[in-house]
């Protein structure tokens, strides 16, 4: 591992834009991308990139509940991933539009966590997801 691999490991307290799923998604690229193969140093990477409530959620679990990487995922998941219906995220997903004052990138980061959040058996394919995201935009900004 580089000597600054620790400024680079994403980070997940559950207060920005990446929800649980997607933390996970990105641990694993930059396991792949820093070549690391081992299970046990990706776990401990994993818990590195933890912060805030989240890190204290770590901290709190019980001694030898945690035995593998998927276990850590799995009860990780659990505890952080967003809990909604699949009708709901669909609903809110149909409604999607760009809020006033709303930057493009933090509508671009709305859309793509509620679009990654719908269940693969009712996920629109993304030729339907690009044209609704453009329909989120004002008719002047699209």
């Amino acid at each position: 591992m580089p000597q600054d691999y620790q400024t680079r490991i994403p980070q997940f307290d559950s207060t920005g834009a990446i929800n649980a799923q997607q933390h996970i998604d990105r641990m694993h690229d930059f396991c792949d991308l820093h070549e690391v193969d081992e299970n046990d140093l990706k776990l401990r990477l994993f818990a590195q990139s933890l912060g805030g409530e989240v890190r204290k959620w770590f901290k709190n679990l019980a001694a030898g509940s945690i035995v593998d990487l998927a276990t850590l995922h799995l009860s990780f998941l659990n505890r952080w991933e967003t809990k909604k219906s699949p009708l709901h995220i669909l609903n809110e997903y149909k409604n999607l539009k760009r809020v006033p004052n709303e930057t493009i990138e933090e509508y671009c980061d709305r859309f793509d966590k509620v679009y990654h959040a719908i269940r693969a058996t009712i996920k629109p394919p993304p030729g339907l997801a690009l044209i609704h995201f453009q329909e989120g935009f004002d008719v002047g900004m699209a």
